[in-house]
């Protein structure tokens, strides 16, 4: 696949990550995709067998996920980072290390044998560890349900805000089959793709890695339609974090939209005013403040994050028909069938 990228920077030149365009279609079909039907049902796709069946619940307040522990093409999406790949990183700065992994994962999603993406505007985004606030002992290991991980702060409309708690991993050794995303109290869970070998040694290169503060950031996919982040490039590392209790860095894909909202007329002039009225009362007015309402008032762009799918499931006669027997193969029919297909809670 053919692409370029391009830095994007905020008003104030802060770095926010990586916007990258495909710009062709591959002509084999996407090694991954969504797909969606009527009655809120969708599936996430990997090299065409279901990865993840989804069923939006009636009332909207969330969405059902069935995870396909069966699916023989859930792993290698892209190539292994090697060890060479990592040392050639180091030797940019720490200053640069997320933005020469970003550099990284871009070239490799556009340059993917397996073609990943569809063409497309996309955005690579940073997200890292949010530090405690308040007191506590430096150097202590924060317990996993204690970890929480934010996008960078910008300046700009980025509604591509990402925001992941660690109590939303996955169990990556014994993934759940069946999961209820509240989207009114939760949302935004990470999902693997497949259970890790907890005695692979990968696991232990990898954790080794993360001890000398060397691990690269785990890939995930923003999909809007699950409400959640998919790990695309990373298991082990991830793996590799939590047992050494070492919050990871992780970037994030996901698609880009770009909306440019009117500017009322009425809302612009009463903010005119009330700038005028303040430089008539104070002479020594902050000019930094009223550059930024400026600035505010007058930058309608606003950067969002869809999820497009192909509509080709139909009347989802044929995704029923699959999660009936995936569920009563794994014993897990009696618990959820029935809750799933009417979409209820």
């Amino acid at each position: 696949m053919a692409g370029y990228w391009k830095d994007l920077l905020d008003r104030d030149n802060s770095w926010q990550g990586l916007e990258f365009t495909i710009q062709d279609n591959p002509a084999t079909g996407l090694a991954m995709e969504m797909l969606s039907g009527h009655y809120g049902r969708m599936a996430l796709t990997a090299h065409g067998t279901p990865l993840f069946w989804a069923s939006v619940l009636e009332d909207h307040s969330g969405v059902w996920l069935v995870f396909n522990s069966d699916n023989p093409c859930a792993q290698a999406l892209l190539p292994p980072v090697t060890s060479a790949d990592v040392e050639a990183i180091k030797k940019a700065g720490q200053e640069a290390w997320l933005a020469q992994w970003c550099r990284y994962f871009t070239q490799r999603l556009i340059d993917s044998p397996a073609a990943l993406l569809p063409a497309r505007r996309w955005l690579l985004r940073p997200m890292t560890q949010v530090k405690p606030t308040a007191p506590y002992v430096v150097n202590t290991v924060l317990p996993l349900a204690q970890w929480r991980f934010n996008s960078p702060a910008s300046s700009q409309h980025i509604w591509c805000d990402w925001t992941l708690y660690g109590e939303d991993f996955p169990d990556l050794t014994k993934p759940e089959k069946v999961k209820l995303v509240d989207w009114w109290w939760g949302g935004n869970l990470l999902l693997g793709r497949y259970a890790i070998t907890p005695e692979a040694g990968r696991l232990k290169w990898w954790r080794k890695k993360c001890r000398e503060g060397a691990l690269p950031p785990v890939l995930v996919w923003y999909i809007a339609g699950l409400a959640s982040f998919v790990v695309l490039d990373g298991h082990y590392r991830l793996q590799a974090a939590i047992e050494e209790g070492i919050p990871p860095d992780f970037l994030v894909l996901s698609e880009l939209g770009e909306h440019n909202y009117p500017l009322d007329p009425e809302h612009e002039a009463r903010i005119l005013r009330s700038l005028e009225m303040q430089q008539r009362k104070n002479p020594q007015y902050n000019v930094d403040g009223i550059n930024q309402t400026l600035m505010n008032l007058y930058d309608n762009r606003y950067f969002y994050a869809p999820t497009h799918s192909r509509a080709i499931l139909g009347n989802g006669e044929a995704w029923a028909r699959e999660v009936t027997a995936y569920l009563q193969k794994h014993n897990l029919a009696d618990d959820y069938l029935e809750k799933i297909l009417t979409r209820q809670e």
